[in-house]
């Protein structure tokens, strides 16, 4: 199950098929090899959805009962965004497409809605149009896809950080590290959780997560011990909370290089509260839904 739109311009509009094209892999992604689709995923967010380009064919006859829609012409591409999948796929993919129709003037054709013209899309209009049938299809399907499920806001909390992880990154610098915030379910309850890495005590951002895994290399007894360790996020900051300093952005936290430098041992020695390969596997953004039958 996915929803579409489809793109027209205005007649008189002389934007051409390569300007299009060139639009979007300028500012989503290359196209493929074969030219006609462009598909975006996001490596911090792991949205992903895409455009493509249906080539008319030569000896195609318009049926009898299509009607041409007055002053537009169709450019021929397409967007596409599967349902059952967390609400914020929808979040940031509407984002794009408002913009994309801005900068170039296009409309769109929703095939799912009554509206038989073209309009001009708004990013929250849309994604209530695709949300409202994308929650409809998660409850709908859930036990069929024995999927996990988890409220929308906390959702949208870790895409919104991940989302923006790279402007953090690039504001504070290489001196410290924005990890990623994963998904993750509990093996015996499918239970969904969330974690991020810290590694070898290095400054860092602390999003708000259920766990963090801890990356370790240290010297014992003349050899270097490589390992991991599961904790808690409430437990970590019992341990280190005096080392964090507020951060300004939303339920984050930073340690910074001195203080960074005085959890060295602490860090080190640190117990591990369960082995993440036994406790939790990945969740897939396909089995993450923010509804079930109640």
């Amino acid at each position: 199950m996915s929803y579409d739109l489809l793109f027209y311009k205005q007649k008189g509009n002389e934007i051409s098929t390569d300007k299009i094209s060139k639009y979007l892999s300028d500012n989503l992604v290359p196209v493929d090899e074969g030219g006609t689709q462009w598909f975006f995923e996001n490596k911090d967010t792991e949205v992903y959805f895409s455009f493509d380009y249906n080539e008319p064919d030569d000896d195609y006859q318009v049926e009898e009962d299509v009607v041409p829609i007055d002053d537009f012409d169709d450019t021929n591409f397409s967007f596409n965004l599967n349902f059952m999948r967390p609400s914020f796929f929808g979040s940031e993919a509407f984002i794009f497409v408002e913009q994309f129709c801005k900068d170039l003037n296009l409309f769109v054709l929703n095939p799912q809605s009554d509206s038989e013209n073209p309009y001009k899309p708004n990013k929250q209009e849309q994604f209530d149009i695709w949300n409202k049938t994308n929650l409809w299809a998660s409850k709908d399907h859930f036990s069929e896809m024995q999927s996990c499920y988890l409220g929308e806001q906390e959702c949208y909390k870790v895409w919104e950080y991940n989302f923006n992880r790279q402007k953090l990154q690039q504001k504070l610098g290489d001196g410290y590290f924005v990890p990623k915030v994963f998904f993750f379910k509990i093996k015996q309850n499918n239970q969904p959780i969330t974690l991020a890495t810290w590694t070898e005590h290095i400054p860092i951002i602390l999003p708000a997560t259920d766990y963090i895994l801890l990356v370790r290399q240290y010297k014992k007894l003349f050899r270097t011990v490589k390992d991991t360790v599961l904790v808690s996020r409430d437990n970590l900051l019992n341990e280190f909370g005096n080392y964090f300093d507020e951060y300004d952005f939303p339920n984050c936290k930073i340690i910074h290089q001195r203080k960074a430098d005085q959890v060295k041992n602490k860090f080190n020695s640190i117990k591990p509260e369960k082995e993440l390969g036994e406790f939790a596997e990945r969740l897939a953004m396909e089995h993450l839904f923010n509804a079930k039958p109640e």
